[in-house]
């Protein structure tokens, strides 16, 4: 897992970022290069949003975190393994951090946006552009956002005293709605073991080496700041 995962590069056009009114943001998939530098050592991968109305999911090469809004409005996480075809069911009770859904559905905690400084707006209309920043707590955040489809463009975290960072940037946006709906059904159909029946389950040799490479425990989910805290806009687990 600490070796440099490779990225896929994803070609797109220049206006690429100009068909924001097409966007549905209910229903989507946009694709990231998330570049992680340490020790001026950069490492990339790829990581792909999705969307489906009150199904989110963040999928990079190994696991994929989904989360469902549910009724009772809580958050209901499963994580998957993409090459065993495998998930584990957590209750929201039993991940940290898990009911910030803003935090999922647009990778950037609304609470960290509300506490940034608004720089400039460039763009009109669906294709309007927010660019914010923040200095806290050591580091230096970066962020611009699309207001009407509520991705993320560019986002950058720089701690000032390491000079570690973490860039997040935007490849390109689909609509494909049977393609994004399918993908969320192969998902579904995806072997899951509940969280809780893992201790009776332990002979199972894929729970066992997902026990062992620390996959599967209590923790925060979502995005990580240099100090390796959850970035959850406040407050620090």
């Amino acid at each position: 897992m600490k070796k440099a995962l490779l990225m896929m590069t994803v070609l797109f056009s220049s206006s690429a970022f100009s068909q924001q009114c097409n966007v549905n943001p209910a229903l989507l998939k946009a694709t990231y290069t998330v570049t992680n530098n340490k020790n001026n050592e950069p490492t990339t991968q790829a990581l792909t949003l999705w969307r489906n109305q009150q199904q989110v999911a963040h999928q990079s090469q190994v696991i994929t975190e989904l989360w469902q809004h549910t009724s009772n409005n809580q958050i209901r996480p499963i994580r998957y393994f993409n090459a065993q075809q495998r998930g584990i069911e957590y209750q929201p009770s039993e991940v940290q951090g898990v009911q910030n859904w803003s935090a999922k559905v647009q990778l950037v905690d609304n609470h960290l946006i509300e506490k940034m400084t608004l720089v400039s707006t460039e763009g009109e209309g669906c294709n309007e552009i927010k660019n914010y920043s923040l200095e806290e707590n050591n580091s230096q955040y970066n962020l611009a956002f699309f207001t009407h489809s509520k991705l993320v463009k560019t986002f950058s975290i720089s701690n000032l005293a390491n000079k570690a960072s973490m860039s997040l940037s935007l490849d390109a946006v689909q609509n494909d709605t049977p393609a994004i709906k399918a993908q969320f059904v192969k998902w579904d159909n995806f072997q899951t073991t509940d969280y809780a029946d893992i201790g009776d389950n332990e002979s199972d040799p894929f729970l066992a080496k997902m026990i062992n490479l620390g996959f599967i425990e209590h923790g925060a989910t979502g995005f990580y700041n240099p100090q390796g805290e959850a970035i959850q806009g406040g407050h620090h687990h």
